[in-house]
């Protein structure tokens, strides 16, 4: 237009002719202004998603570096922030938005080409429509059906919309279903609702604590993705850094007894020796599982799981003690409280074994819980307690730390009830004072 204006200005010989109509600026057509807008909304979703995606890929790469123990425990806390924060449902908005821009898309080059050309936009409306008929559908079908495998966030949404408004919108749904010539799932078929793990998953322990509830989530998961031999030691060593009480809901024994006898085999006369390699894994599975079981018994009576799971191992029918000339004597010490703990009760010969200084620690400690059950449930000390107390206090080589438990033992004996926080001390050499306090009150 500015190019005719320029020739006629230039052709005319006495000024601009009268009836020349300069033309005036209207601003875009209204659809052309309708179709971008359409097409930058789309556009500006599917950014949005791709943006949002790459958020979400990022948040799920977060890596730690550490121990087996601290990544896995890393991993629990990580799962549970994220079942906090609603991050599966953020994540499953992003395919929502992905296909409004692709509706938007579909939409906004129909009605572009609805002027120019009808059988191209006839072609673009068929494909549109089929493809939101058939979302539609899918939506519809995960809606009447849990066990229907196309699933959307939208047949999610709805369904928690149908068993929380009752009656009228099942009603609706079976309707709409019978509509399509299709026949709903009986109720008797099996969803993933209603399967029941063999160990509590994360969802399932429920305590008061969100930092042991992560503990203990991890060994649960621990114990189901790995079977591996250094795996299982460090959940082992693991798990005596947890404090067993009530805040947690249940204790995982059998699977750390199940783990135990794995690392074992027996000899045609009876004998029990570690497996080649598997020594290191017998070793920390004993010690985790009579740490677990008798400080659980103590600081938690009221725990009923713990009952069950005992009868379930069954272990009088299956003693480890046997005496062995040339066994370890820290391994068959810890059999030995083992047995007498569960039921299988054999002379020890204390007197015989020469225990290492750290495990004959370790064994004055955890022997102040099953002397403390015993005092309880029984009035007097068992004699695999007796006889390690005696042992130790004969020792002139015996540690201090050793001396203060075997006396605390003996203060229990005289009368002195604990509470939770004085069995949990796992070095009661405080100073001299505590010993000379022990001794006066027990010896008077």
């Amino acid at each position: 237009m500015n190019f005719v204006v320029l020739t006629m200005l230039l052709n005319a010989t006495s000024g601009i002719p009268s009836d020349i109509k300069v033309p005036t600026v209207t601003g875009p057509n209204e659809a052309a202004v309708e179709v971008q807008a359409i097409l930058f909304g789309s556009l500006a979703s599917a950014l949005l998603a791709a943006f949002l995606a790459t958020l979400g890929k990022q948040w799920l790469n977060l890596h730690v570096d550490g121990s087996f123990i601290h990544r896995n425990r890393h991993r629990e806390l990580k799962m549970r922030g994220m079942i906090t924060w609603r991050f599966r449902v953020v994540m499953e908005c992003l395919p929502l938005i992905m296909q409004g821009s692709l509706l938007l898309l579909g939409y906004a080059l129909a009605q572009y080409f609805w002027d120019l050309s009808r059988k191209v936009s006839s072609v673009i409306v068929a494909f549109t429509a089929f493809g939101l008929i058939f979302y539609l559908f899918i939506v519809v079908a995960g809606t009447a059906s849990e066990a229907c495998p196309f699933q959307t966030p939208a047949s999610v949404f709805l369904r928690t919309i149908q068993e929380r408004c009752g009656e009228d919108v099942r009603t609706a749904i079976r309707v709409a279903w019978s509509f399509f010539g299709l026949k709903r799932p009986q109720s008797g078929l099996i969803t993933h609702r209603h399967q029941t793990p063999t160990f509590p998953v994360a969802s399932s322990v429920e305590d008061r604590d969100g930092e042991v509830r992560a503990d203990l989530r991890c060994i649960y998961t621990m114990f189901r993705m790995t079977k591996a031999l250094d795996s299982t030691v460090a959940i082992m060593k693991y798990i005596p850094e947890i404090t067993w009480d009530s805040r947690l809901e249940s204790v995982p024994l059998l699977p750390v007894y199940q783990a135990l006898q794995e690392s074992l085999w027996r000899s045609a006369d009876g004998r029990v020796f570690p497996r080649p390699g598997a020594k290191d894994r017998a070793f920390s599975s004993a010690k985790a599982l009579l740490y677990m079981y008798l400080q659980r018994r103590c600081i938690h009576s009221d725990d009923k799981t713990l009952a069950s799971q005992v009868k379930l191992m069954d272990h009088q029918k299956q003693p480890l003690a046997c005496p062995s000339p040339n066994g370890d004597p820290d391994l068959e010490s810890t059999f030995y409280i083992i047995d007498w703990t569960f039921g299988f009760q054999s002379p020890i010969p204390w007197s015989d074994f020469e225990l290492s200084e750290p495990h004959r620690h370790w064994l004055s400690h955890i022997l102040q819980y099953r002397a403390w059950d015993a005092i309880r449930t029984r009035g007097k000390l068992t004699e695999d307690v007796r006889g390690f107390v005696q042992d130790s206090l004969n020792r002139s080589t015996s540690l201090d730390s050793v001396v203060a438990d075997c006396l605390f033992v003996i203060y229990m004996v005289v009368g002195h009830r604990p509470q939770t926080q004085e069995l949990l001390i796992k070095d009661r050499r405080s100073g001299p004072s505590l010993t000379l306090r022990l001794c006066t009150k027990t010896y008077g």
